[in-house]
């Protein structure tokens, strides 16, 4: 009995390992889909407004996809403002967008099943000195694991080590509380895993997300999600929208 346990492990593995490993349409797939969520993306900016209800954004998102011949989604979209964004997997509610708040948005779409997935956090009006910090701490930390990555290292646990100590140094273990990221494909959360604990070894071909974030309820939270493709010698960035903080900060209207 244990030994065919065993074997039906191996076989998972391999399976997975088989999976996570892109051909060259799969992964033209991926990246048709993220194309369409940067398309989304640009629609959602345009009409935000102080007023506006989260549930109103996220109802938008999925009549954008449709317009742009995509209506399955890899996933229910987040939208989140202010405090919500505090909150991981935050369900759209009636909150209303106000001055000074963060704006949280992710989401993607499928092409073919196959997912894309991107979250991008924004400053309704100029943010404050604390925001400010936090965001640039976020992008720091996924800088890291990029700069991991793209000097050859496929352990996840190493990878994800790099971003999670740089945060949890300055704002303690409790703050960052999720994966650094996962693979993508015809499931939006696949094999492998970026995490602190996991003994995954990256396959060249896999597509990844890296999603550094950082959490304080009753304030609001940071998350900055872009997909790569791991390569032979470094990766390939596969999300196509500006993530600096003047590009975050969005003019009142």
């Amino acid at each position: 009995m244990q030994k065919i346990k065993h074997i039906r492990q191996a076989q998972c593995r391999l399976i997975h390992e088989v999976r996570a490993v892109k051909t060259k349409k799969e992964l033209s797939c991926i990246i048709k889909a993220q194309r369409i969520s940067e398309r989304v993306l640009g629609d959602v900016l345009k009409k935000l407004k102080t007023g506006v209800t989260e549930i109103e954004i996220s109802n938008l998102i999925k009549k954008s996809f449709v317009k742009y011949g995509a209506p399955i989604l890899s996933f229910s979209p987040i939208v989140a403002f202010g405090t919500n964004t505090a909150d991981i997997h935050h369900e759209p509610n009636k909150a209303k967008l106000k001055k000074g708040d963060i704006i949280m948005l992710d989401f993607g779409c499928t092409v073919k099943h196959y997912c894309s997935d991107m979250t991008r956090t924004f400053f309704w009006g100029e943010p404050n000195t604390r925001q400010k910090k936090i965001y640039e701490d976020v992008l720091q930390a996924m800088n890291l694991a990029m700069s991991k990555i793209g000097k050859g290292e496929r352990r996840a646990k190493m990878i994800d080590k790099v971003a999670r100590g740089y945060l949890n140094k300055k704002y303690g273990i409790k703050k960052f509380p999720h994966g650094l990221g996962h693979g993508v494909g015809t499931v939006i959360h696949e094999w492998p895993n970026f995490k602190a604990k996991s003994e995954d070894t990256i396959p060249i071909g896999c597509v990844m997300t890296i999603e550094p974030g950082l959490y304080f309820k009753g304030y609001g939270g940071i998350r900055i999600e872009d997909m790569i493709l791991i390569t032979k010698n470094s990766y390939r960035n596969l999300t196509n929208v500006q993530k600096d903080l003047k590009n975050t900060i969005l003019k009142l209207h």
